[in-house]
């Protein structure tokens, strides 16, 4: 999928969405599909992601946007949070097979976000946690390639219970003032390697916090728990 860089957004929606591949930011290619996003353009994004949509329209405007960031941008740039939100939002969305779904507005520091299910609208708020790793300071420099041995996929398992539970608690300890619904993208993987363990701990873990929130989502791994 090629466009010039004064295709408009919605040029850039549409090739997206003809395109066969599918689009996600968590491969690890940092080759960016097209130019960075202008100021105007995020704008534009931002602008059509406070409106209700489907979930798949706002996952086709979200990842087209996401997938012209390179990695030392998306995640250093303050400008830049609102795709977080959105990227969390959208795969929650489509997962939970959602009417429609929006951000919230710039000027708003509450809830992130808002999904329609069954008729009924929910305040979603959206966080996420890799595990201890500060992605924003290992992009800011070419990484070279290093080796990842299986001592490391049970580390970062075992590490998987303590930081769900802070990205849940912190959530937790600023007491909203209404109900709203906690989403978590659980961005550690293991490899399959404590699949059922970390399955249970989800389980615990959301048990422990449930009293707190109109429902708690784990993303992890492309699926919800």
């Amino acid at each position: 999928m090629r466009l010039a860089p004064d295709d408009s957004l919605d040029d850039w929606i549409e090739a997206l969405e003809a395109d066969p591949l599918t689009i996600d930011i968590d491969d690890d290619d940092d080759e960016p599909v097209g130019p960075p996003p202008t100021e105007n353009e995020l704008d534009a994004a931002q602008r059509l992601l406070v409106q209700w949509q489907s979930p798949h329209d706002f996952s086709s405007t979200t990842l087209a946007i996401c997938k012209r960031c390179l990695s030392r941008d998306y995640f250093n740039r303050p400008r830049l949070k609102f795709l977080h939100d959105a990227y969390v939002l959208a795969k929650f969305a489509k997962l939970k097979e959602a009417e429609s779904v929006r951000l919230e507005a710039p000027a708003d520091q509450w809830p992130d976000g808002f999904i329609k299910l069954q008729g009924q609208i929910y305040k979603v708020e959206v966080t996420s946690t890799h595990g201890g790793r500060k992605l924003g300071q290992e992009y800011r420099h070419v990484m070279e390639p290093t080796l990842d041995p299986v001592e490391n996929w049970i580390e970062r398992a075992d590490s998987i219970p303590k930081y769900l539970d802070v990205a849940i608690s912190g959530k937790g300890n600023k007491n909203y003032a209404s109900p709203c619904w906690l989403v978590v993208y659980l961005n550690i993987s293991e490899y399959g390697i404590r699949q059922v363990e970390t399955e249970q701990v989800i389980a615990a873990t959301k048990a422990r916090y449930a009293a707190g929130f109109v429902d708690i989502s784990v993303l992890w791994k492309g699926k919800l728990y």
